[in-house]
């Protein structure tokens, strides 16, 4: 069985460009590698439409991208028995983020769906000052309102500190965030190997 790893974090930190980055260059590696995100569930058109439709905070915005993490979980659960690695921009955990942590969502029912999950076995932070993220992105949902946005980030720091995920410096250059993330997940998979 392979390692799971899931790029967190806000938009404009990176991290749609590392995981593609991260993926070609373990597939070089001959290591069977495949992302799996939310765009790669079966129903995300519709579901996707829906919560786009909806107000941030609306409670049926969070329950369709909800159904799109759960879906995203039963494709890593199926798959990774096959694979060497899996990599998700973003996993459950943009969900405590998001909408515990930025919409007030109760943070236990949050946990407790997710520990229906398999979590993932590598979380990557990709941190930013807020500043640096609204340059890069700041027509993004999630940015534009200034105060969620740093629930949001506050959330992302709590849940690194308390769940021991490694911190990215999201300010540095593609080339080396993809290089911090890669010396971590081949210790990971060295450790896999050697099991």
């Amino acid at each position: 069985m392979g390692i799971s790893i899931a790029l967190e974090g806000l938009p404009g930190s990176g991290k749609s460009t590392a995981a593609k980055a991260i993926i070609n260059d373990l597939a070089a590696q001959d290591l069977r590698v495949r992302m799996v995100d939310i765009d790669t569930a079966p129903s995300t058109a519709e579901l996707r439409g829906y919560a786009d439709a909806c107000p941030s905070t609306h409670p049926q915005r969070m329950m369709a991208l909800w159904l799109l993490r759960i879906q995203q979980h039963e494709a890593i659960k199926a798959i990774l028995p096959d694979m060497d690695a899996i990599v998700s921009d973003r996993s459950w955990w943009s969900a405590v983020a998001i909408d515990g942590y930025g919409n007030g969502v109760a943070r236990d029912f949050l946990g407790a769906i997710g520990r229906q999950m398999i979590m993932p076995d590598i979380v990557l932070l990709l941190d930013a000052p807020l500043g640096v993220l609204y340059k890069r992105k700041g027509e993004s949902r999630t940015l534009q309102d200034h105060a969620f946005a740093r629930r949001v980030a506050r959330g992302y720091r709590i849940l690194a500190r308390v769940h021991g995920w490694q911190v990215i410096d999201a300010t540095r250059t593609p080339e080396q965030v993809k290089e911090q993330c890669l010396a971590i997940i081949r210790t990971a998979l060295v450790g896999k190997m050697c099991q």
